[in-house]
């Protein structure tokens, strides 16, 4: 007796009908799981669809769910639950497997944020660059640094950390590779990063595993291995290895040296001469602030050092006695650019600091250190007076990176945003950061300064007084009758902020940014 043959598409009709048979259900199991099925999975997937949508539409589903009416007799036998459930299972096993196959793959670049960083400048001591300067916790894409003077500790994304001691000139290639035409380091390369290698002029260094130190400065360049083994493949010769104690130096007519670690900077003095530069510029810092205090011009300057039982930051501008000290809501203590310098950290909605500045100014010049941690709001606050109206201001960092100083409208004449391009992307969250921006009334225009250099200069369309009056750190009060408030909270760590009824010059506020 030949065997029943069964229409596809009535088999998938009963089977959203709750009615298949078991020896229908066995039919469409073994149709689905044949590899010519594929025609059939994607009909079965656009009938589930179609039946979901069309149950989620009929509120009347709902209610015959809750009171269900008299069961119908079938004909025929009903399959068994193992039956139906196996069914199911296939089904979602089809769901899933034609969302990865028949969809178009993602495209990664529109879905997430992307780097080309290959290491971190995790230190610095002193320096001074040729070119684009970088500041500790700056991410390095591949490229040159030039560095005039100072020592720059670089740690590889591979994990090999490069003290490089200025001047010099090392461009990076890759996470594990890096070109060095000038200057002298040394390396530590941990045996996750083996393989780490060092290109120059006169040879090629391959690392396995060890601790090792390069000079260029010399007329005949050097290599020392202080620890590990390398692979020298010096220029003309061949490859030689070197061992823990053993040096040579490079190029044609290579020599054998004895290694000398004492003549590179090691860990402990990059440690001891890091805590030496961040205490003479903690005291740099403390020297000029009184000077900025006496300025005539400062209607409020916060250094955040005050003591954490208060909750209070003291005014410090001298001449404006009528502005009073900054009440601290939620803001837990935390630690500022240098050790010993104290800062506030913002993380909460309810975090901020409440101010009260008043009057109306032609002229303004905001100034802050931060450390931005992330932009998760769609408007992130610095300073934000209540409220947005008759030319108050909200100085803020959009979600997507740009600074903003919004000015709202005032006397009929319309608010603006004024803004930079994109400045804060995930390379820089993390780093300490100057940010000033002034309001200039005589060149009609707002010009935004991010660690002393000019970002953005704006042009003001109507010029008129700002009004300032009570406001927030680092988060935004509405100031109406309404008892839901946009969340805007700054997601990072303050650790100064002054407010200045004048404009200062690029000059000063480069001399804020050191």
């Amino acid at each position: 007796m030949s065997e029943p043959t069964y229409d596809p598409e009535v088999l998938m009709q009963r089977y959203l009908e709750d009615s298949l048979t078991e020896a229908e259900a066995a039919a469409l199991l073994d149709l689905l799981q044949k590899p010519e099925a594929g025609k059939l999975s994607e009909s079965l997937l656009a009938h589930l669809s179609t039946d979901a949508m069309l149950r989620e539409m009929k509120a009347s589903d709902v209610v015959s769910t809750l009171i269900p009416a008299p069961a119908k007799p079938r004909s025929g036998v009903r399959f068994s639950y193992t039956t139906l459930t196996s069914v199911a299972a296939l089904a979602a096993c089809l769901t899933l497997a034609a969302t990865w196959l028949l969809a178009p793959p993602a495209n990664l670049e529109d879905d997430e944020d992307m780097t080309a960083a290959v290491a971190v400048l995790a230190r610095g001591v002193n320096l001074e660059w040729e070119g684009t300067p970088h500041a500790p916790g700056s991410p390095l894409t591949p490229g040159w640094l030039r560095l005039k003077s100072g020592l720059a500790e670089i740690e590889f994304y591979q994990g090999a950390r490069v003290t490089l001691e200025g001047p010099a000139a090392f461009r990076l290639v890759s996470p594990s590779e890096a070109f060095c035409s000038a200057g002298k380091l040394s390396a530590h390369v941990p045996p996750q990063a083996k393989g780490f290698r060092i290109d120059t002029p006169k040879g090629t260094i391959v690392d396995l595993g060890t601790d090792f130190g390069l000079d260029l400065n010399t007329t005949a360049a050097e290599l020392h291995v202080f620890k590990g083994e390398v692979e020298l493949h010096a220029s003309g010769e061949a490859m030689k290895p070197l061992r823990e104690g053993q040096g040579m130096t490079l190029g044609e007519g290579t020599r054998d040296i004895l290694a000398n670690q004492a003549a590179f900077a090691s860990l402990g003095s990059v440690d001891e001469r890091t805590a030496e530069s961040q205490r003479l510029a903690f005291e740099t810092w403390l020297s000029r602030s009184a000077m900025w205090n006496e300025d005539s011009a400062l209607l409020m300057r916060l250094d955040f050092q005050d003591r954490s039982d208060t909750r209070s930051l003291r005014n410090l501008a001298s001449r404006a006695p009528q502005v009073p000290a900054g009440s601290i809501v939620g803001c837990a203590w935390t630690e500022g650019r240098w050790p010993g310098k104290r800062a506030l950290e913002f993380r909460n909605v309810s975090d901020r600091v409440r101010l009260s500045v008043p009057g109306d100014h032609d002229a303004l010049t905001l100034s802050a250190w931060v450390r931005v941690h992330g932009l998760d709001r769609a408007y992130n606050s610095l300073f934000m007076v209540e409220g947005y109206v008759n030319g108050g201001i909200h100085w803020q960092i959009t979600r997507e990176g740009k600074l903003r100083l919004g000015i709202a409208g005032r006397d009929e004449k319309p608010s603006r945003d004024h803004d930079t391009p994109s400045m804060f992307t995930p390379e820089r969250f993390g780093q300490w950061m100057h940010l000033a921006t002034v309001i200039d009334p005589v060149a009609k225009e707002v010009r935004h300064y991010v660690n002393g250099d000019l970002a953005a200069r704006v042009a003001r369309a109507s010029v008129f007084p700002v009004s300032l009056g009570v406001a927030d750190l680092g988060n935004w009060n509405f100031g109406g009758k309404n008892d839901r408030i946009p969340i805007r909270n700054f997601s990072g760590t303050m650790d100064e902020f002054m407010l200045f009824s004048r404009v200062l010059t690029e000059a000063e506020i480069g001399k804020l940014a050191r």
